[in-house]
């Protein structure tokens, strides 16, 4: 998606500069920084992993075990799983003794486990090799059989507990041809020194790190280190210029998720002039009016309204933020209320929003189980409003008391 050389400008990094690097726990791979690199792989640990694997270890991944045999990665990354664009955690790089859920021989020994309870003429060797993701929750796989997939990267994604509204159960996919294509695919959704963005921040305080000192080579690593993470950020602005924006549909994605979130009005305007769809699904599988709720863009709300879009999740997104005229609107033009939305109204300043959705639900068992919520709830504003007329009282007593220390 985005291919960044590591030789970026304002030129090629010298030798120094690439030493000062290594020593701060940076590596760069592909045109990716990793934070917290690991040493390279000795050639005795590159043998004990390829005889585990079903073939040998794919050219791509060799060179980022000899650049950096494991480390953390701190971009956005999404990929399409069952027709549905999600994204995708890919934070560690696995290597034996990592900090995370499992280390690298661990990973491979539970992918064992599994393959030899599944299959009972499996081999013994692994074709999909794990590497990486977050946790237990997400993992990326590199196939090792010889083949036309051989070097091809996979993913496989945790569902949700069985119960919950959304789950959808485990789902596993196609990431790219091969590592390199995949880290080509590693971008910035928000550029990390412009705004609070939860991904890159990491990077960005490395860099920043990196660059605080009296060492010019350290400094001039950190400028094009800068330069090349702000590379992958994704340039929706610019495609809109352009008016290619609508064609692209991560970067049209993203400009309607801003736009809702900043509470611009202007530029949902524009987007919509140049051929985007305000209701269409954004980040989370929200839409924009479901993010405009949660942030709170209250100018950006009736606008959407006003296109026609579809409000059916509204009040089970934001039922604890809206006021009783806007809960109502929704409520006219078809919002869901279930015990989702109730719950939430819970969180609302305005009573009146919780009383309003509670009329138009019918009961079951989950509403059955926010009486007793709902019972806490009333006890501790009898609490709060008996609380706040002592404390009148007590101010009025010392007022008549000590008539000099009024404030």
């Amino acid at each position: 998606m985005t291919e960044v050389s590591d030789n970026v400008l304002p030129g090629s990094l010298s030798d120094r500069e690439r030493r000062i690097i290594g020593e701060a726990g940076l590596a760069l791979f592909a045109g990716r920084l990793v934070l917290d690199a690991q040493p390279p792989i000795d050639d005795a640990v590159l043998a004990a992993v390829a005889e585990r694997c079903a073939g040998p270890l794919p050219d791509p991944l060799v060179a980022l075990w000899r650049t950096t045999f494991g480390g953390r990665l701190d971009y956005d990354l999404r990929t399409d799983l069952d027709g549905q664009d999600v994204p995708l955690s890919f934070a560690e790089l696995f290597y034996p003794g990592s900090g995370g859920y499992h280390d690298l021989w661990g990973w491979i020994d539970h992918e064992c486990e599994l393959a030899g309870e599944s299959r009972p003429d499996w081999s013994g060797l692994l074709v999909h090799l794990p590497i990486g993701g977050f946790e237990y929750l997400e993992r990326v796989y590199v196939h090792t059989a010889t083949g036309p997939d051989h070097g091809a990267v996979v993913c496989w994604r945790q569902g949700l507990p069985p119960g919950w509204e959304l789950s959808t159960g485990d789902r596993a996919g196609r990431l790219a041809g091969d590592l390199r294509a995949l880290f080509g695919r590693l971008v910035l959704d928000r550029d990390p020194w412009e705004t609070q963005a939860d991904t890159g921040a990491e990077m960005r305080d490395a860099v920043d790190e990196l660059g605080s000192g009296g060492d010019p080579d350290a400094r001039s690593a950190a400028a094009k280190l800068r330069r090349l993470v702000r590379a992958t950020v994704l340039d929706w602005r610019g495609a809109l210029d352009e008016g290619t924006l609508a064609a692209q549909r991560r970067l049209r994605r993203l400009a309607l998720e801003r736009a809702a979130a900043d509470d611009d009005v202007a530029l949902l305007a524009r987007l919509v002039e140049v051929g985007c769809d305000p209701a269409e699904e954004v980040g989370s599988g929200l839409s924009p009016l479901e993010v405009a709720l949660l942030q709170r863009s209250f100018a950006v709300v009736p606008w959407l309204l006003a296109q026609g879009v579809p409000v059916e999740n509204s009040l089970r997104v934001g039922a604890h933020v809206v006021d009783l005229d806007l809960a109502r609107d929704l409520l006219d033009r078809g919002a869901a209320v279930d015990a989702s939305a109730v719950a939430g109204a819970l969180e609302n300043g305005d009573v009146e929003v919780v009383r309003l959705l509670c009329g138009a639900v019918r009961s079951d068992e989950d509403l059955a189980r926010l009486g007793a919520r709902l019972r806490t709830l009333a006890a501790e504003a009898v609490t709060a409003e008996r609380a706040q007329r002592r404390a009148s009282v007590l101010a009025e007593l010392a007022d008549r008391f000590t008539p000099d220390r009024r404030p």
